[in-house]
């Protein structure tokens, strides 16, 4: 069998059951589009920037279970401009497939500066491949996928140089078959820890769960468990989709003085945390705010990360395998469930006075972001797809905007990755085409991405874009008024947002004040509807900061000294007065 690279590569990639790619055609990867465009199975996308690229194939894996996300893209400068979104997945645990073309084997690389793509990427990838002949095509794309998926999933960069796309070879026949069966990872527990992390959470006075994204896809087995054993249960901000809002026992996001009141209540006696898909960094303890319990259970599928944790039980292997052994050994032990009723009305009783006090918030004419939520939670169905960037508007939508449904909401977390949102909404819509998928993007982060709206219009893709207007780099600008009363660099003047929308024919809503936002909501899913992108451009109100934001700042000016605080104050103090 006489074949180029690639041809191989596009059947490897079909065996795989990719659908799209993301990037853009270079000199080095032209040969592979050119065969990409003529698959039935696969969809090569252009994106605007490969940055871009990488949050979209991000987006996929979130979004999309069993699918994982490709760029394709050329070495070099393609893969610098795409290193932030890399960087996102691989601290998130997001599978990638990362494939690059490259210079010809026999390139002279004297002639031109040259940066060695591999050496860049070796911290932020599980594994680079580069290929050697045609023959090594296909297995190395299998072996690449293997990695990615397995164990914590992240990205793994494959390149392949130009000759051995474009030029044949004879290849060993038949082609190999790729088996999708073999890629689930072992369970590794033993029934004697099993046996100890059930009798911890047994004999504990109120045993709590917190969730991350690695239980995104155990929802039902969480619930379970959580029931059996009457246990409040939380979530990281990468898993909140992981427990749905709705259930009782659904506290909110993290626990500790960062959090919800509902959240902070229902675990301040909790003597034993069983941690399911999270290894509680510092994102997910709202930068060591919360003091974790002497017990802690971890539910991992993680290899690393743990050396330097006193844990009480480490359960590492299949979450969703060992979850369900674990609910079998409680329920062995103590076959009836727990039922906590106070427990139940603390949570409720807090959730609605949280609710009432946002409500009544004065926003001073512009929109409320609870009142905001409340609309959007009422317009959407429950199986939307919400979508936030980073900024203030994240932790705000993280915790005004009830989430049921296991992938139906993603953000870029781990990395913190501004330009996030508007990219990742347009891949999550051409993976969940029946789905209504919303972005909240603030306008800082619009500005870094906010062009890739016009792949949307190109796609057609009925996608609905938030903008949080307010015109400042808003989270950065309030800690500058706060710690010496400057806003430099934070100010982002005035721009047309309608304007922008209507050059690259997409829709466009102004939303300024709570009034508003009812009718701009069932306008923009109607426009939505009929596969035309929109912008609802909203005034927002950031005078009151979410939980975790003033917990958070708390939490690092308590780790200064007294000096230091005394010093910082006179510093503001003068810059006030000298303007």
């Amino acid at each position: 069998m006489n074949k180029n690279g690639a041809w191989l590569t596009q059947y490897a990639l079909e065996q795989l059951g990719i659908t799209h790619t993301f990037g853009i055609p270079g000199v080095q990867n032209a040969e592979i589009y050119d065969h990409l465009n003529q698959s039935e199975s696969i969809t090569p996308l252009l994106v605007n920037h490969e940055m871009n690229a990488a949050f979209m194939a991000d987006a996929v894996s979130r979004t999309s279970a069993g699918s994982v996300g490709t760029m394709l893209i050329v070495s070099g400068s393609g893969v610098t401009h795409a290193i932030s979104g890399i960087g996102e997945a691989y601290l998130a645990g997001i599978p990638l497939l990362i494939i690059a073309g490259a210079d010809a084997v026999n390139a002279e690389q004297s002639s031109y500066p040259y940066i060695d793509a591999k050496e860049i990427l070796k911290p932020l990838t599980k594994a680079i491949f580069s290929v050697n002949d045609q023959q090594q095509i296909i297995e190395t794309l299998f072996a690449a996928y293997r990695i990615a998926t397995s164990d914590r999933p992240g990205p793994v960069f494959v390149e392949i140089p130009l000759d051995i796309q474009v030029l044949s070879a004879d290849i060993d026949a038949p082609l190999p078959i790729y088996s999708h069966s073999t890629d689930n990872e072992a369970e590794s527990t033993s029934d004697a820890d099993l046996n100890a992390a059930a009798t911890q959470l047994l004999q504990a006075e109120l045993p709590g769960i917190i969730v991350g994204w690695d239980a995104v896809d155990t929802q039902a087995e969480v619930i379970a468990l959580a029931q059996q054993i009457g246990a409040p249960v939380c979530t990281t901000l990468s898993g909140i989709s992981s427990f749905p809002a709705k259930h009782p026992l659904h506290a909110g996001m993290i626990f500790g003085p960062a959090a919800v009141p509902s959240a902070e209540s229902a675990f301040k006696d909790c003597d034993c945390l069983l941690a399911i898909g999270t290894n509680l960094n510092k994102v997910d303890t709202a930068s060591g705010s919360a003091v974790l319990p002497a017990n802690i259970i971890y539910i991992t599928r993680d290899k690393e990360n743990f050396s330097d944790q006193e844990t009480s039980s480490l359960l590492r292997g299949n979450i969703q395998q060992i979850t369900t052994n674990l609910l079998y050994k409680l329920q062995e032990k103590q076959p009836a469930a727990v039922s906590r009723p106070a427990l139940l009305e603390d949570i409720a009783n807090h959730k609605a006075q949280f609710k009432k006090e946002w409500q009544g918030h004065n926003s001073r004419g512009l929109v409320n972001p609870a009142v905001f939520f409340n609309k959007l939670q009422a317009a959407i169905r429950d199986d939307a797809v919400i979508i936030t960037d980073d900024g203030l508007h994240t932790f705000l939508a993280a915790e005004l905007l009830p989430i049921n449904n296991p992938r139906s909401f993603i953000s870029p977390s781990s990395f913190n990755a501004m330009g996030y949102c508007i990219p990742a909404v347009n891949a999550a819509k051409l993976v969940n085409p029946d789905k209504q998928v919303v972005g909240i993007v603030g306008d800082g982060a619009m500005l870094m991405s906010g062009m890739e709206a016009l792949t949307a219009v190109r796609e057609n893709l009925g996608a609905i874009y938030c903008i949080f207007n307010d015109g400042k780099l808003s989270r950065i600008n309030h800690s500058q008024r706060i710690s010496d009363d400057q806003t430099t660099c934070t100010q982002l003047g005035n721009i047309n947002w309608g304007a922008f929308a209507d050059s690259i024919e997409c829709g466009y809503i102004p939303v300024r004040h709570n009034n508003d936002i009812e009718v701009a909501l069932r306008h923009a899913l109607e426009t939505a509807a009929h596969n035309q992108p929109v912008f609802l451009d909203i005034s927002i109100d950031y005078s009151r900061h979410s939980n975790y934001a003033q917990g958070v700042e708390k939490t690092n000016a308590a780790r200064f000294s007294s000096m230091n605080k005394l010093g910082m104050l006179g510093r503001a103090i003068v810059r006030k007065l000298t303007g």
